[in-house]
């Protein structure tokens, strides 16, 4: 699929343990997050530094304060004329996922990325160690980069994702993920540290969850 724009340079695995305080507020409305408040209402300027269309989604990575954080939106007005390459726009802190604000307009994002930055942006849950369960999914789009899996994932909930059904889960097309892409059925489990949030695993076979959508028309 090809891009809509890019940078040549982002981190789509910043650390995101400042961005409460640079940026004063949550994604997460009225859940707070660690070590800062939050701020239902507020809103606080970022740049879109690159967008990809994939499928009916764009993939935006924006940044603020030095840290860059992932997106998805839907690839539909006003989000498409909203998310080009080098606009900023406002985070607002309204809803499960924020949204977006440019010259009257608003983009209600679709999905997140940057998942180990919102495990770490609030308290950590009372859980035992690596909790674990059962995932079930069929694939739904996929590019050279990324392929998008359709199903139940349990679990998701203790980064307080919205989705507690139906959720499209984005995989990177590294080797191990791509050998669990069309089994259909893998172990999913939450990690409270660490540089993924989620893996999915089949006896060796390893793959970070890259994030999290709700799917177009079950919002």
């Amino acid at each position: 699929m090809p891009a809509i724009g890019s940078r040549e340079s982002f981190s789509r695995a910043a650390d995101w343990r400042g961005v409460c305080a640079a940026v004063s507020l949550s994604v997460l409305s009225g859940l707070g997050s660690a070590g800062c408040a939050s701020f239902p209402g507020s809103s606080s300027a970022w740049t879109v530094e690159s967008v990809v269309q994939r499928g009916p989604y764009l993939d935006v990575n924006l940044s603020t304060g030095g840290s860059t954080r992932r997106f998805f939106a839907p690839a539909s007005e006003p989000c498409r004329s909203m998310l080009h390459v080098e606009a900023v726009v406002d985070y607002v802190n309204l809803g499960p996922l924020g949204q977006f604000q440019a010259e009257g307009a608003t983009c209600i994002p679709a999905g997140i990325g940057s998942l180990a930055a919102w495990r770490d942006e609030r308290p950590r849950p009372e859980v035992g160690p690596l909790p674990s369960k059962q995932a079930n999914y069929k694939l739904e789009y996929e590019d050279k980069d990324v392929a998008m899996v359709r199903g139940l994932f349990p679990l998701l909930g203790l980064i307080a994702w919205p989705g507690m059904g139906d959720t499209l889960v984005v995989l990177p097309q590294t080797p191990a993920c791509k050998a669990l892409i069309s089994g259909g059925v893998a172990t999913i489990q939450y990690r409270v540290a660490g540089v993924d949030a989620y893996v999915l695993l089949d006896n060796d076979k390893l793959c970070g969850l890259a994030g999290l959508i709700q799917p177009i028309g079950e919002r």
